[in-house]
């Protein structure tokens, strides 16, 4: 079963996953598009820096115009990301796809199928509302009112675009088209992510059945069997399995950590600005205003990409954290006074909680995701009452 096709197949659409079969003249069109969104972003990034940085026109033309620059930063961010550990990637994809993490038997199977679905799910969702959002947002900056001239996104370029109609509309449809490519690029990674972890929480669920399964061996085993030494290699073997198999769940856990980690500070850190300054200059604009619509959908935007980041972190700390207990639940009393040291030594390598956090800043859970709320309403309360 391919697993993730929806999130690589909007990275392909972004020229960031390049199919692998593709080689010779397809390959060699397919890295030239993505270095053509790559010198997209950049030229945005640039032009809109050397606006913002000289000639700013006070405190909330700064914050209005800040958002949309950083959002296209961490874009490039994610590019690199992708980009850079594309065979790593690749290769825990294998891994997820390989033996050991295969189904093993039906229950594996309905585990295995139920997670993928609720994956897919999430997937579809997020895309189809970042993608309802950048139009809103795009058509938003068509159709509000501002002369002809000014640019959807401020930004200083090396040549007058305010005197030719085609200049003027290739230069704005570059800025529209780097802002739907940004959104696109986030659906891609911030679906990606999510779904590698909501892999991670498939297996831990599976280790979750194959102890059981195993204790049930065990104990069937020391029924039928009465030589204590054939039931003592039997229960080290089995019992070897599953802490084998543990590792090799914990190990798929620090290589997510070591890819991506660098990339979810970043991006948390930059939402977190993002909000903080778009929420100031949405208490600056007229109410229901075109301008006030589109900076809405788009705070909604980097609400809803946190919160998915959150809630997949925090779902992999819960499983991690029941392993323990749903060991204990079990009926390990009725084993070998061998079996039960086996168990111990399981249940205390699992008593460190399994945490993601963003640059020792943050924690990946939804006590986070709730704090950012609470300081993005209380920024909008104080600017509110200010005006």
């Amino acid at each position: 079963m391919v697993i993730l096709k929806e999130s690589f197949f909007a990275l392909t659409c972004v020229g960031l996953w390049r199919p692998m079969d593709w080689r010779g003249i397809k390959g060699v069109f397919y890295n030239f598009y993505t270095l053509l969104v790559i010198l997209s972003s950049v030229s945005f990034i640039l032009s809109e820096s050397v606006e913002l940085i000289f000639f700013n026109d006070g405190i909330f033309d700064f914050f209005n115009n800040s958002s949309m620059l950083i959002t296209v930063i961490g874009m490039c961010g994610k590019i690199t990301t992708v980009i850079k550990n594309r065979g790593t990637i690749i290769e825990m994809m294998k891994n997820f796809q390989g033996k050991t993490f295969s189904p093993q038997d039906q229950q594996e199977e309905i585990i295995h199928k139920n997670f993928n679905k609720i994956i897919r799910f999430n997937t579809l969702l997020y895309a189809v509302f970042f993608e309802v959002s950048v139009t809103v947002f795009v058509l938003g900056k068509i159709v509000e009112d501002r002369p002809i001239g000014v640019l959807p996104c401020r930004a200083w370029l090396p040549y007058d675009y305010s005197k030719n109609k085609t200049i003027y509309w290739l230069t704005a449809s570059q800025q529209l088209l780097t802002v739907f490519l940004s959104a696109n690029v986030d659906i891609g990674f911030d679906t990606m992510f999510p779904g590698m972890m909501m892999q991670i929480c498939t297996q831990v669920n599976v280790l979750k059945h194959r102890f059981r399964v195993t204790l049930q061996k065990l104990e069937d085993y020391s029924k039928d069997t009465l030589d204590s030494k054939a039931v003592k290699i039997t229960e080290k073997k089995l019992f070897a399995d599953c802490v084998e198999y543990h590792i090799d769940i914990l190990k798929m856990v620090e290589t997510m950590s070591r890819i991506f980690g660098p990339m979810i500070f970043i991006q948390y850190s930059f939402s977190s600005i993002i909000l903080c300054s778009s929420v100031y200059a949405l208490s600056q604009m007229v109410p229901f205003s075109p301008e006030f619509i589109a900076c809405l959908v788009y705070i909604l935007c980097m609400f809803f990409q946190i919160f998915v980041i959150c809630m997949s972190g925090n779902q992999v700390t819960l499983e991690f954290a029941e392993l323990g207990p749903e060991m204990y639940n079990t009926n390990w009393f009725l084993l070998s006074i061998n079996a039960q040291k086996h168990i111990a030594m399981m249940m205390m390598s699992s008593v460190k909680p399994i945490i993601f956090s963003c640059g020792h800043v943050a924690t990946l859970s939804l006590d986070s995701f709730k704090r950012l709320l609470k300081l993005s309403y209380t920024i909008y309360n104080v600017f509110q009452q200010s005006t």
